[in-house]
């Protein structure tokens, strides 16, 4: 910053001197938001915005380039430490992350096959990998890291598959299709350096092979798909890296707490006090000589006898701090706002009513089901590499219905009786009004899927109801 200031000062000067500015006075240009509290933030350090002077608005660092959308990978390594402190010593990170695993997954995700075998495969696929509680893991650190990593590990011999989370921090290059930067090509895994390292592909085995006197220094690069996969959130399509749900709320999570701190401190010392004690017409020797008597503060509760020469006197600190309630709830408020979430999430139900709570509930639902969506997408991609796998070991047939469906909690948080009530009452309607020759069957029924709020195609519905009508008529063999 100096070297720039001076090369641009001395511009002036020669510019100046050459006659391009006769005339004219020489004066330093400032901007005086330069020093004020809020130049060089947090948020500004690490998007790399230049503060300070007018010329620095065209200042960049070198790292930067203008049409990718990723951080450098300082910024991100800070940021994944940033957001992991967070979520272990700040409890409203600890809330946001914990909460939106709760609602997106509730008491857990059920997996139902129609074919026998292809469900036997996910059962000691689920079983094997503990995916009950895995797909919480999953599900956190999604919204932890912005990314996870998901790493295959398949067995050639019986087709089993094993998967683990690669933590992203250690994931330093994606290598993506050059026309196509959506699509992942490889992924490189920064050195981790003495560690235990797994054999190649070609064994199909899992077990770990120690190394104790080599030092990786090149780290390994994995194929996408085949080896891991990649899935991201909180990005923009010209991005490759994800980013944390607590990104943007960061600078925030941390004044809010600095902010808590100051205000224990604050009540700590407002309830502290000091003995004031006045010594009427006592020399410099009779104050030292009270000095060392009174070397230890009297215990709470003891009486202090002393002549009308002496006067003792109780000096609390006068600190008016109780108008800072509105600061503490603006913080808040920013935090709720970068987190999707109403105020009464966060612990905070003073300044609203039930009916309030529920309107203020509805985005917050919604973000949750896309999340919920997602997750799906998540587990879709990673139970059809376990059947791809069954397949080629010969477990599964070319043939074989393949079709599952994975069962996610309801976030809903209405009354299911008067749900089923208003259901009776659109069903008797649309019957009537099909009855009278108003709306035709598929109507009908994208009316009554939609209100159920369910994606269902109404055209395979009907497939399917004809199929069955025509297995019923058909006569036994």
């Amino acid at each position: 910053m100096e070297q720039k200031q001076q090369v641009s000062w001395f511009g002036r000067i020669r510019q100046a001197v050459s006659g391009g500015a006769r005339g004219a006075r020489i004066s330093e240009q400032m901007n005086p938001g330069f020093f004020s509290s809020t130049a060089g933030v947090e948020e500004e350090r690490r998007w790399g915005y230049a503060s300070g002077t007018e010329e620095d608005y065209y200042w960049r660092r070198l790292s930067d380039n203008f049409y990718l959308k990723d951080l450098v990978p300082s910024a991100y390594l800070e940021m994944h430490n940033q957001v992991y402190e967070a979520y272990h010593a700040n409890p409203l990170a600890f809330a946001i992350i914990e909460m939106t695993t709760s609602f997106v997954l509730g008491r857990g995700v059920k997996l139902d096959a129609s074919n026998k075998r292809v469900k036997k495969v996910f059962d000691e696929f689920w079983q094997a990998n503990s995916m009950d509680e895995r797909v919480y893991t999953i599900c956190n650190e999604l919204a932890l890291y912005g990314e996870i990593f998901v790493r295959y590990f398949v067995n050639r011999f019986d087709g089993s598959v094993k998967v683990r989370l690669t933590d992203p921090s250690l994931i330093d290059q994606i290598e993506t299709d050059p026309e196509d930067i959506e699509t992942p090509l490889r992924f490189h895994r920064r050195p981790v350096g003495e560690s235990a390292s797994a054999p190649s592909s070609t064994t199909g085995g899992l077990k770990l092979v120690f190394r104790p006197g080599e030092r990786e220094t090149e780290g390994e690069w994995f194929e996408a798909d085949s080896q891991m996969q990649q899935f991201a959130i909180n990005k923009v399509s010209n991005a490759k890296r994800g980013n944390s749900d607590l990104a943007t709320m960061l600078p925030w999570l941390r004044r809010y707490k600095d902010w808590l701190t100051d205000r224990v401190r604050i009540n700590k010392y407002k309830g502290a006090f000091i003995w004031d004690v006045t010594l009427r017409g006592a020399d410099r020797k009779t104050i030292d000589t009270k000095r060392m008597e009174y070397s230890t503060p009297p215990q709470p509760g003891s009486v202090l006898l002393h002549n009308e020469a002496e006067s003792w006197q109780a000096v609390q600190p006068a600190i008016n701090a109780n108008d800072a309630k509105e600061d503490g709830r603006a913080l808040k408020l920013m935090i709720a706002v970068g987190a999707g979430l109403p105020e009464h999430y966060l612990a905070d139900s003073s300044n609203g009513n039930r009916a309030t709570a529920a309107e203020m509930g509805m985005p917050t639902l919604l973000k949750f089901q896309r999340r919920q969506r997602y997750m799906k997408y998540i587990l879709r991609c990673i139970l059809d590499r376990v059947l791809a796998e069954a397949q080629s070991a010969g477990r599964l047939g070319e043939n074989v219905n393949l079709s599952y469906d994975l069962i996610f909690p309801e976030i809903d948080l209405d009354d299911n009786k008067q749900l089923a009530g208003a259901a009776n009452a659109l069903t008797q309607a649309l019957t009537a009004a099909k009855a009278q020759g108003w709306l035709s069957d598929e109507t009908a029924m994208r009316l009554l899927f939609k209100f159920a709020g369910e994606d269902i195609s109404v055209h395979d519905e009907l497939a399917r109801i004809r199929g069955e009508q025509t297995s019923c008529q058909a006569p036994p063999p």
